[in-house]
């Protein structure tokens, strides 16, 4: 049975221990890899707080409507899909500046490919 107390407290402590570096003006591509990975970090953080609320209320309930429900699985496609959409907008964002600012240069050290 999950501590759904503990669940929260880990959740409130991942956001707060990593928050978002603001985009400058001028950014540079790693600026948009960078809020991908911290986009990416936050929907997984949101993902598994989700998942332990509605395994916490499915424990409890009396019937079976949440495990019938597939709330886990709806959970993690919406999200899956959402980071996905998001992390690859911010990626090509990336990409589109690499390639304009820095044409025939080679890549750096924060460069990251998706798959």
């Amino acid at each position: 049975m999950p501590d759904i107390r503990k669940a929260h407290a880990d959740f409130v402590m991942a956001l707060a221990g990593r928050p978002p570096a603001p985009i400058a003006i001028e950014p540079d591509p790693q600026d948009f890899t960078a809020r991908a990975i911290c986009c990416e970090s936050l929907i997984e953080e949101v993902m598994a707080h989700l998942t332990a609320l509605i395994e916490d209320a499915a424990q409890n309930e009396p019937g079976h409507a949440i495990h019938d429900a597939e709330l886990g699985a709806a959970i993690a496609a919406s999200l899956g899909d959402l980071k996905s959409d998001i992390t690859g907008t911010f990626e090509r964002i990336a990409e589109r500046i690499r390639e304009e600012r820095y044409e025939g240069c080679p890549r750096g050290p924060f460069y990251r490919r998706r798959a």
